[in-house]
This record gives structure tokens, C-alpha cells and sequence, in this order.
């Protein structure tokens, strides 16, 4: 997934076709260990993935947003900015010199022009016939044995489960309700995430029901009026993932149709820092305990 694409550009990768993750296991040979690995991504999760990894890029696609959407780990300063998507800026990447290039499937446009640089390893996490966490743990493995770096990668992965695994012992105890997850396009619309998303499968992990049962497309969310939220679960509370637009809590403080939806109308209603939708295994495990400690709060 190519990092901060706006839902049409998402829609598109549908028409660009998906590579499959065995094509992608097939790429170049592993980076020498003499060279070092650098890494420049044009995704947002992988270059997460491989910080997890303990190998920070020299270059990230859309560098400039990473603190609104990833937010975590803190993207260092020296990481270049290659630009936005398909329109990265290539002279910038070569000069970069990397030894490897992050993909996935939404820049196969670019692939030849970037084996002009560099092996190219493209990485399938969303795709219609998978769910992206397990994707996702597959992708973590095979950059590890591409770095290298494999029992890095086999510990990261047990450290995730166990993370789990707390959380959901920390749900089961506090017993909290649904809960329906947005992010405000504006103070009319919303996406809201259910089947295949990346938060949903981290809901699976901690054992957090999500109150909304919708249909969703393969990047796992629909984009909805906000008065659709009043066919959510009974006792569900609507989590609004930031950023949110500046304009939509003060329009809506003073919409009716907003302050009659049975969960705001109920006080059921909250806020959760950034964490990014279409990432990876770093950026399900922040969402996880960031709901985790949202939802049981009261309960010390």
C-alpha cells in the first residue's frame, strides 16, 4: 500500500492489478552484507516493518506525512522525501544509491524504472483473497530473510503475540462494548472499517467486538453518511481516529442529526490518536493498544 492516498487513488490499485506475495518472494538476490542495507520504501508499513527491523531507510515515499498518519517510531530527519506515490521523484531515489526498494503492488507502473536502480522487492499486504495482518506477518518474515535479519524478524513477530495477547487479557477483564471505528472525511462522511480492514483484524487479536457489520471493500472500510452510524450495534461507541478535519467538530457540535445518533446522543462517543489504516504489523500493534487502553480505562 502506497503511503496517504486519497480513496479514488486506492480504488485504482484495483485496475493496476495485485502482484502476489510469491512473485514478490522471487525478486533479486539478497542485499550483500558487505553493502549494508540501504533501504528506501515507497510504502508507508514496509518502511515501518523495517525500522521494526532495526533498519531505518534512507528514503520513504511521502516522508512529509509521516508524523500525521504513522506517527510512530518518529520518522528521523535524514530520511529523504522521495514525493507522493507514482510521482516519487527517481533522480532523487538514484541518488540515494540505495541497494534495495521497498514496494508493493500500487507502483507495478514503476517497477522497471526502479530495477534501473536498485532490486526491487514489492510486497503484497492488501489484496482481495487475504486478510492484512497475516499478510502482513508473512511480508515481516521476508524482509527478514532479505536483510538478513530473519531472527530479528521471528523475534518481533513473538514479541506482536504476546502484546496480543495481553491486550485481550486486559478486554476480557474489563468487558467494554463494541466499538465503531471512523475516520471523518467531513462533517458529513466518514469511512468506517469492518471486514478485511487492518483494524479489524486487530480487533480479532484482543478480542474487541466491532459494532459495525457493513459490507466493506478489500482495504477494509465503507464510506458512509454519518447517519448511517445509527444502524451500529446497540451500545456501541463511535471511535473517531485522528487526524479530523478542523472544520468537523464544530460543525458538528452544532448538527442534530449528529447529537441524535444514539451513541452521541448516549455520551458513547471518543477520540484515538493517528494510527495508520493501511499499514503494517507496527501499526496494527499500535492501534490494538491504543483501543486497549481507550476501552478499559474506566477499569483501571
Amino acid at each position: 500500500m502506497a503511503p496517504v492516498r486519497p480513496a479514488l487513488s486506492r480504488r485504482a490499485f484495483v485496475l493496476a492489478g495485485a502482484a502476489s506475495a510469491a512473485s514478490a518472494i522471487a525478486a533479486p538476490l539478497p542485499v550483500r552484507a558487505s553493502e549494508g542495507p540501504r533501504l528506501v520504501s515507497l510504502d508507508y508499513g514496509l518502511a515501518n516493518t523495517a525500522m521494526a527491523l532495526g533498519v531505518t531507510p534512507v528514503g520513504v515515499a511521502a516522508a512529509a506525512g509521516w508524523s500525521k498518519w504513522v506517527v510512530e517510531p518518529p520518522l528521523p530527519a535524514n530520511v529523504a522525501d522521495l514525493g507522493m506515490d507514482r510521482l516519487i521523484n527517481l533522480e532523487r531515489l538514484a541518488a540515494l544509491k540505495p541497494n534495495l526498494i521497498l514496494a508493493t503492488p500500487y507502483v507495478a507502473s514503476l517497477r522497471s524504472r526502479l530495477e534501473d536502480i536498485a532490486p526491487v522487492l514489492s510486497l503484497t499486504i492488501y489484496a482481495p483473497d487475504g486478510e492484512p495482518l497475516e499478510r502482513a506477518y508473512a511480508a515481516t518474515r521476508t524482509l527478514g530473510d532479505r536483510l538478513d535479519r530473519r531472527a530479528d524478524a521471528d523475534a518481533y513477530l513473538a514479541k506482536a503475540d504476546a502484546e496480543f495477547a495481553d491486550w485481550r487479557t486486559r478486554i476480557a477483564k474489563a468487558r467494554p462494548g463494541p466499538v465503531v471505528l471512523i475516520n471523518f472525511m467531513d462533517a458529513r462522511h466518514a469511512r468506517v472499517y469492518g471486514a478485511h480492514a487492518l483494524f479489524q483484524n486487530a480487533l480479532d487479536r484482543i478480542g474487541l467486538k466491532n459494532g459495525w457489520t457493513g459490507p466493506t471493500n478489500f482495504w477494509g472500510f465503507q464510506t458512509i453518511g454519518l447517519e448511517q452510524l445509527a444502524q451500529a450495534e446497540p451500545g456501541s461507541t463511535i471511535v473517531a481516529i485522528e487526524p479530523i478535519p478542523p472544520d468537523v467538530e464544530p460543525t458538528l457540535a452544532e448538527s442534530p442529526l449528529w447529537n441524535r445518533l444514539p451513541a452521541v446522543a448516549a455520551g458513547r462517543y471518543a477520540e484515538l490518536p493517528g494510527a495508520l489504516a493501511y499499514g503494517a504489523v507496527p501499526s496494527a500493534l499500535r492501534f490494538a493498544r491504543l483501543i486497549t487502553d481507550l476501552t478499559t480505562a474506566a477499569h483501571g
